[in-house]
This record gives structure tokens, C-alpha cells and sequence, in this order.
């Protein structure tokens, strides 16, 4: 276009000065080593742009005669390249299949025009990986930390490696790899908590969370606060209760109540000041109350007998009427301490709310150890038997029931997946069964 234009006024410019020279006549005498030329203004400027036009054409075509095999060369390495772009592209997609050959096959055209791309050196990963080569992997691996589109990926699967080979050190330093801001801790907690869960790797865990994650968000506490948890937990393990309590109590801080932190709690403080844990108990079970009070009171006053106990149980279970395990608890602890006709009463309002194996298993008990009618006896046991299972903890992934509370669900390898089934049941009634209809009367 500009070379267009560019004549456009060369033209122009050239018919106006001959135009010019036309209308205002002279001579134009030239002496060159004894010659001498007489012509007019307007021809001679016309000779002189013919012949630099000539001159312009002339060198023109010399030039783009001598870059043909440049330009040849050029276009022949662009052919390459579109074609290397291609086998690339098809070599990624072919891995998501796992077609071997296809990936090997477009691996080896890619290479030979394309370098230094982060898809070639991720086709390369592929490859490697479906041969099976382990040594060339880690090494693409580490080769793919430093690329920062591919970093990422490095990390989550160097965390796989990790889990493949129980690697402690390895995992360590993809940790420390993915404290750059960059990174979202999303996109690599499920190796990360699966590793840890697997190899007991919880304090490197705490540290990297520590620095890493922000403590404005209540599922990041959750995290740190299940994290704190398992480190107690192994530490009780290997009765060394003053590290357990240590962390116990910075699990408590970010998340006060959560009923497995509790039941750790009465096994660490068992034998000491029962006002003091009587008011810790009281107080759970006014904000989170929960079936595990009863586990909670018999790990903490372990050495009292029954009655002890029971005097125990109604000092901590004060409101929350309408919850079937209140009446439940109430029962079991009344039964243990031989008050059998009161509960008979707590069992029956248990049921009301809800029926559970557990009630109907202590009403078979007070009814035989009572020497009672056996056709009443033996209703509570074909109840018992008929009743349900009731599960008090769900993974909200998978839908897996559990009866206690694990940090890593094992159906589907979620960590934090675990929640507490709906406390509150006062209309719950047990459909397929209708057990309610079918207590004995008495």
C-alpha cells in the first residue's frame, strides 16, 4: 500500500514539474572531458528519473534473485514448524487416550522444529511416563518445576511420586516448591493430605500451612486444626500426653468443640479436677452437643463407679430435650446404675424421638434381668434385630456412612470430607420399619 502511494505522488510530481519546464522554455548545456550536451530542462530531468527508475528495477530484481533460497529456506522452516505444531497438538490430545504409538510418533516430528515449549516438554512427560521410564520422568518432573506454566503439575505430580514411594524428603521439598504464591494450596491439597495421612507426615504439614494458608478463611482453619489433631493423636499414641495436650490445645483454638477434639480431650485430662472438666463437657455439649458426650464422660471419670458417673451425666446433659441420644445417654448411664425403672422411662422417650438398636438392646436387658414376661423380652430383641444401624458421620464426596469420625475418608480418598449427620431428629422416624408402632406395651 505505501509503495503504491508512493508512486501515486512520485507520478504526480513528475508530470507537474514537466508541466512546468513545458511552460518556462530554457537550455540545458552539459560538458563532460570535452563533450558538450545542449537539451532542454524538461528532458533532461526526464532522462535522468527514467533512468534512476531503470536503476531502481534493475537492482530490485538482483535482490530478490539473491534471496530466493533465503526466502525458500524461511518458507520451508515455516512448513516445519505448522506441521511440528500439529504433531504436537495431536501428540497431547493422543495421551489423554493413551495411544502410545501416536504419542511417540508426534513426539518425534514435534522435536525436530519445535524447542523449549512447555506442551513439548509435558508431550515428553507423557511419553515417558507410558513407557514406564521412571528416572527420565523425575527428571522432566524437575525440569518442569522451573517453568512456570508447568509448575503446577510438576508439583501435584512429584506429590504422586511422593505417595507411590513413601518419599518423606522428596514430599518436603515439593512443599517447600509450592510455597510460591502462584500455587493454590486447592490444587494440591488432596495428594498433600493423602501423603500425610499415609506417612504420619503432620508437623512438615502445620509448618507449610502455617505460612502458607490465610487464617481469615474457616475452612483453612479447619485444615491447620485437623492437622494439630493428628499430631496429638500420634503423639497419645506413643504415651507422650504432654505433646498431645500441646497440640490438642492449638487444634481447640481454631476449632472449639468439634467432637473428635473433645473425645481427646477427656482421655488427656482423665484423673484431674472434675469441676473443671465438668465445665468443659457442659459447655460442648450446650454448643455442640453430640452422641460422643457418653465416650467423652466414661474416658474422662473412668475410675468412678456408676453412680458417680451418673450423678455426672445429668449435671452435664442440661437442655436439648428434643435430642433422642439425651434420653438415650440417660438410659444407658440409669441402667449401668441399676435405676432400671427410670431407665425404662429415658429409653421409651429415645425411641419417641428415634429408634436405635442401642435403646432397644437396653430394654431387652432391664426386661430379662428384671425376670419379666418373655414374650416382652423378646419383642425388644426382634426389634433390636429388625432396627437399623444408625451412622453418625457422612463423607459428603462419596456418601460413605461411618460410625466414628476419621480426617480422610478411605472410599474416595478425601481428607476433611467427614461431617456429623443432622443432629436434630425430632421428627425422624424410621419408614421402612415403622419400629415405633411395634413397641410393646407395658
Amino acid at each position: 500500500m505505501f509503495k503504491i502511494l508512493f508512486f501515486i505522488l512520485l507520478m504526480t510530481l513528475i508530470s507537474s514539474l514537466a508541466m512546468w519546464f513545458s511552460n518556462n522554455d530554457g537550455k540545458l548545456i552539459i560538458e563532460w572531458f570535452g563533450w558538450q550536451v545542449t537539451t532542454s530542462p524538461a528532458l533532461f530531468l526526464s532522462l535522468l528519473l527514467s533512468l534512476i527508475f531503470i536503476l531502481y528495477i534493475i537492482i530490485s530484481f538482483i535482490v530478490n534473485l539473491i534471496n530466493i533460497p533465503r526466502k525458500t529456506l524461511k518458507k520451508l522452516k515455516e512448513k516445519k514448524i505448522i506441521n511440528a505444531t500439529e504433531a504436537l497438538n495431536n501428540g497431547i490430545i493422543a495421551s489423554f487416550y493413551g495411544n502410545k504409538e501416536g504419542i511417540l510418533k508426534n513426539l518425534n516430528i514435534a522435536k525436530k522444529s519445535l524447542t523449549n515449549l512447555p506442551l513439548l516438554t509435558l508431550l515428553e512427560l507423557q511419553n515417558s511416563i507410558y513407557k514406564g521410564d521412571q528416572n527420565n520422568t523425575f527428571i522432566l518432573l524437575t525440569k518442569m518445576l522451573d517453568i512456570d506454566i508447568l509448575k503446577p503439575l510438576a508439583i501435584k505430580s512429584l506429590i504422586s511420586y511422593s505417595i507411590k514411594n513413601k518419599d518423606k524428603e522428596l514430599f518436603n521439598n515439593v512443599l517447600n516448591k509450592s510455597l510460591d504464591k502462584k500455587i493454590d494450596f486447592a490444587w494440591i491439597k488432596r495428594g498433600v493430605f493423602h501423603f500425610c495421612y499415609e506417612n504420619k507426615n503432620w508437623k512438615e504439614l502445620s509448618i507449610y500451612l502455617e505460612k502458607k494458608i490465610s487464617f481469615k478463611s474457616k475452612f483453612n482453619k479447619e485444615i491447620l486444626s485437623i492437622t494439630y489433631y493428628q499430631m496429638a493423636l500420634d503423639y497419645y499414641f506413643v504415651d507422650n500426653f504432654e505433646k498431645a495436650n500441646f497440640f490438642l490445645q492449638k487444634a481447640l483454638k481454631l476449632n472449639k468443640y468439634f467432637p473428635p477434639f473433645m473425645e481427646l480431650y477427656s482421655k488427656l485430662n482423665k484423673g484431674k479436677s472434675n469441676r473443671e472438666i465438668i465445665k468443659v463437657l457442659k459447655n460442648y455439649w450446650l454448643k455442640n452437643p453430640n452422641p460422643n458426650i457418653e465416650k467423652c464422660i466414661d474416658y474422662a471419670f473412668e475410675k468412678n463407679n456408676n453412680l458417680s458417673k451418673l450423678k455426672i451425666v445429668t449435671k452435664v446433659l442440661i437442655h436439648n430435650n428434643d435430642l433422642y441420644f439425651k434420653h438415650l445417654i440417660l438410659g444407658k448411664f440409669k441402667y449401668k446404675a441399676k435405676i432400671w425403672g427410670s431407665s425404662k422411662s429415658d429409653l421409651k422417650k429415645s425411641i419417641n424421638f428415634r429408634p436405635s438398636k442401642d435403646a432397644y438392646y437396653y430394654l431387652y436387658k432391664i426386661e430379662r434381668d428384671l425376670n419379666s414376661s418373655k414374650n416382652i423380652s423378646e419383642e425388644f430383641r426382634k426389634l433390636y434385630n429388625n432396627c437399623s444401624n444408625i451412622s453418625l458421620w457422612r463423607c459428603f464426596n462419596c456418601n460413605a456412612s461411618y460410625d466414628n469420625w476419621a480426617s480422610f475418608c478411605q472410599s474416595c480418598n478425601t481428607f476433611n470430607s467427614i461431617n456429623n449427620i443432622s443432629k436434630n431428629s425430632n421428627n425422624y422416624i424410621y419408614e421402612e420399619n415403622n419400629l415405633e408402632k411395634n413397641l410393646p406395651i407395658l
